[in-house]
């Protein structure tokens, strides 16, 4: 059976982002890659560095704050085919950079991230529940969730879609674009998720040097 078309709008370079990313950035992308395909990559041990390493950057990750990291996201809810409304997962939220943000569009996020540390810089907000939890094994119930929200995060493709409702959206940002250290390029996005989300729809574009994808979860 073909899988679902990816379709490609323009990219909105009408201000492009001009941050370029961080230089050292294949050990990241190869791991990315190897997650999406293979989730038992993901041991206990990996889980155990990555959630050290966020801990550690966790006092200085204010200073990655700014419009600029903001605008993809905007792009894709405005551009994207997001439904406003309903119930968001927050995948990867770091210190909430984006969570309020989202709450401009969403009626309810959950803000989801490894690190204790990063989740303890975290505004409080009384539309917005903060869980420390990993994406692999998400604390939610089968079939819940309105959309999920991956900014410069890994993807665990059965997970996701496991608690996606029929008609939900995963969203995948990559807010340096290929230059992002967490990026899968968006026809390997749709090949990883195909098996397990069976796709309506997926879509993508971008803003400057950023990409972004969003695929409709199958099913009614």
């Amino acid at each position: 059976m073909p899988g679902v078309p990816l379709r490609e709008l323009p990219t909105d370079a009408s201000k492009p982002t001009t941050d370029q990313g961080p230089g050292n950035y294949e050990a990241m992308q190869a791991l990315t890659r190897e997650l999406a395909f293979n989730p038992a990559g993901w041991t206990p041990e990996l889980l155990t560095r990555v959630t050290e390493l966020f801990d550690a950057l966790a006092p200085e990750w204010h200073t990655r704050a700014g419009e600029e990291r903001l605008r993809p996201l905007r792009d894709v809810l405005r551009r994207g085919g997001v439904p406003k409304g309903g119930v968001c997962a927050e995948i990867g939220s770091g210190i909430g950079l984006q969570t309020a943000l989202l709450l401009e569009h969403f009626d309810f996020v959950v803000s989801t991230d490894l690190s204790a540390e990063m989740l303890a810089r975290t505004p409080r907000s009384g539309s917005v529940a903060l869980v420390r939890a990993d994406a692999c094994r998400l604390p939610f119930p089968t079939g819940t969730l309105d959309a999920l929200v991956a900014v410069n995060m890994y993807l665990f493709p059965a997970e996701y879609a496991r608690v996606l409702r029929p008609g939900g959206r995963v969203v995948f940002v990559s807010v340096y674009g290929e230059r992002t250290p967490i990026y899968l390029p968006a026809a390997d996005v749709v090949r990883a998720l195909e098996p397990a989300l069976r796709p309506s729809d997926a879509v993508t574009s971008g803003y400057g040097i950023s990409t972004w994808t969003v695929l409709t979860k199958g099913g009614s």
